[in-house]
């Protein structure tokens, strides 16, 4: 009789373990499988941003802080002077850095044709960077062979075929310690060596062009160069709405624009 009553006892005490760790085990998947699929989400929608993030980063150039040369030609030292007085890139900073940047430009709107001096379609074949005389900042020039023109004001004379200097503030510096930090401005891209963008430019000095802003093209679609793609998703840009448009709309609304430009001007650049 005690024995009989031992095993039953026995008996329940093993479903009774049995079923307390069904009943905590589910819960407990379905907490990891909840987990695990808002991971997955959070991992597909971070992912593209921070891949285009890499690679603009990869498209900067990058200038040695240590080994710059001191022998340049005057027009270099020219060139350099326009950037001195920044006082942003540091000789020493924190081991964490990564990127400084600073706040954009107002008054570029998605088509500046009416700021532009030139605006062409070309391929990026070079690109370097710079520091400025005092290396305080630092920037960085593009080579595009231009492949078309859609503006060319009178006296610049630019032609199909031609090789043109771009430039843009901001590049990537190597420290002595071999620590990489990029410099920029918010919301700003590098042109990529082998790209074709549609560039919009203002005439700078030396002979020079500012890109005020510039679109890839992927096809028959175009790509913003600036927004939010180079701002890891971050931000209201008025350049994203031109992303996967054809081609040949965008190109059509930008001779459109250069025909008929805007009666008043597109303030709003940036929201965050």
């Amino acid at each position: 009789m005690l024995f009989k009553s031992a095993v039953l006892v026995a008996l329940s005490f093993i479903l009774v373990t049995l079923a307390f760790g069904v009943l905590s085990k589910n819960p407990q998947s379905k907490q990891n499988a909840a987990k695990a699929a808002e991971q997955n989400l959070t991992g597909n929608e971070v992912k593209p941003q921070s891949r285009a993030k890499e690679l603009d980063d990869a498209a900067t150039p990058v200038v040695d802080l240590s080994s710059y040369p001191t022998g340049v030609s005057t027009d270099r030292i020219i060139k350099n002077s326009r950037y001195d007085n920044e006082g942003m890139v540091k000789t020493e900073v924190g081991s964490n850095t990564v990127s400084v940047v600073r706040e954009p430009p107002e008054g570029i709107p998605d088509i500046p044709a009416d700021k532009s001096d030139l605006i062409v379609e070309g391929r990026v074949i070079d690109s370097a960077a710079f520091l400025s005389n005092d290396k305080g900042a630092v920037y960085s020039e593009i080579t595009v062979q231009v492949s078309d023109v859609l503006k060319n004001t009178t006296n610049l004379n630019v032609r199909n075929g031609d090789s043109i200097v771009t430039e843009r503030f901001g590049g990537r510096v190597k420290y002595p310690n071999g620590q990489i930090v990029r410099y920029g401005i918010i919301g700003q891209g590098s042109p990529a060596k082998g790209k074709n963008y549609l560039f919009f430019l203002s005439r700078a000095e030396q002979g020079n062009y500012n890109i005020l802003t510039a679109y890839e093209l992927q096809g028959n679609k175009v790509q913003a160069l600036d927004g939010a793609r180079v701002n890891l998703g971050r931000g209201d840009w008025v350049f994203d709405k031109h992303n996967d448009e054809d081609y040949q709309a965008f190109r059509n609304a930008t001779e459109q624009a250069v025909k008929n430009p805007p009666s008043g001007n597109q303030k709003r650049r940036f929201n965050p």
